[in-house]
């Protein structure tokens, strides 16, 4: 049976909801980390000359994937938390369940697409063939199982699996709850069929749909831990750093699944911590709270809108680079790279913050016009589940 707690664990006054945001923001700066070095510089195996700086870039900028298991167990407490409170057998909940994702998820990622399948025309060299069929498959959610992902935006494979995690969990959940009816078929043969063709057409690999589904899961369980669950405030942070020293170990490569199911278990520990954990409200420890909090929020908004558009971006302008006949990757970090390194980065983050103020921000408006068209009633408080 689901938890209840006196008090809403993601109110303002708790210390959890900003820890949530401070996650996000962390989460997709690492990954544009990695996917920045990545591009510029060659594999650590191959640099000409290695020292300090670029034992530092490297140890910086090596937790891509790891930030995207992270934003797996983020979505499965916050949008599994969501399915949990959904009565079931009322269709107006579950309808506002499904307008609620479609206007997250909805509005960006068609957006990205229209970015990334335009930019492909201004970079005819990145040897980019992607089909309309491909164009319209990533804008409705469809790659990593029906479709790839996008050349020139590989890392919206991610969103493709969340895409799939909304519309699987609330039918597990239906079935636990027993609440049988033809749509419940119907939506069992669309989940089982996406398993197949996940499995026919996608790599058993640390990208899988189904084999990332337990990470999202783990997430969602966080609502089932009673409250007198032990929370060791300090061997927490401990186990998140074993779990990432693990993934760096040629065993953990090897073994990808169990590297990411160490990493979402320890990770969903931190949260625990912070169950029920009010925010600091006198002291110098509340002045750090209050400015960190407000970094983390604002930067977490548009964390959603850096995922989907960094990618495209930087590809772009590694064909300005071949362009010009430059060595497009360097094989030595020195501070001129590291200047490099930051320019693209934050031009990334200038581009999402104004690619989240047209799609992410207005979702509201976008919410309320759909509801409007479809003669769904809105609720009374705006959906919080983030991505």
């Amino acid at each position: 049976m689901m938890h209840r707690s006196t008090v809403n664990p993601l109110a303002p006054t708790m210390a959890l909801s900003h820890v949530l945001n401070f996650a996000r923001a962390i989460a997709a700066l690492l990954v544009l980390f990695f996917h920045v070095r990545s591009t510029l510089v060659v594999p650590y195996d191959s640099l000409i000359a290695r020292n300090w700086l670029s034992s530092a870039f490297f140890m910086i900028t090596t937790f891509g994937h790891d930030a995207v298991i992270v934003f797996f167990v983020l979505s499965g407490y916050l949008v599994g938390g969501a399915v949990l409170r959904i009565d079931m057998r009322s269709p107006r909940d579950i309808c506002e369940y499904w307008l609620d994702r479609s206007i997250r998820i909805g509005p960006v990622l068609i957006a990205a697409t229209a970015l990334s399948a335009t930019l492909q025309q201004f970079a005819p060299n990145l040897g980019c063939d992607d089909t309309p069929q491909t164009v319209l498959g990533n804008a409705l959610g469809f790659q990593n199982f029906l479709v790839r992902p996008l050349c020139n935006n590989l890392p919206l494979w991610s969103i493709s699996n969340e895409v799939v995690y909304y519309f699987a969990f609330p039918v597990m959940v239906a079935i636990f709850a027993r609440v049988f009816s033809a749509w419940l078929v119907v939506a069992c043969a669309g989940v089982a069929l996406i398993v197949a063709l996940s499995f026919k057409f996608a790599a058993l690999d640390d990208t899988n749909v189904v084999l990332d589904f337990p990470f999202w899961l783990i997430g969602a369980a966080l609502w089932f831990v009673p409250a007198g669950f032990p929370r060791q405030r300090w061997p927490a942070p401990v186990m998140l750093a074993g779990a990432l020293v693990f993934g760096r170990l040629e065993f953990g490569k090897e073994h990808f699944w169990l590297r990411d199911l160490l990493l979402a278990v320890s990770f969903s520990y931190v949260l625990i911590t912070f169950f029920n954990r009010a925010m600091p409200q006198s002291g110098i420890r509340s002045v750090l709270a209050e400015h960190l909090t407000d970094w983390s929020r604002r930067f977490a908004d548009l964390s959603f809108s850096l995922y989907v558009t960094h990618y495209p971006l930087i590809r772009l302008y590694m064909h300005f680079l071949d362009a010009t006949h430059r060595p497009t990757r360097h094989t030595a970090i020195t501070l001129l790279v590291v200047l490099e390194f930051a320019c693209l980065c934050a031009a990334c983050i200038i581009v999402a913050s104004g690619f989240s103020a047209l799609f992410e921000r207005p979702r509201r408006l976008f919410k309320k016009v759909l509801a409007d068209r479809l003669l769904v009633p809105l609720p009374a408080k705006p959906d919080d589940t983030g991505r």
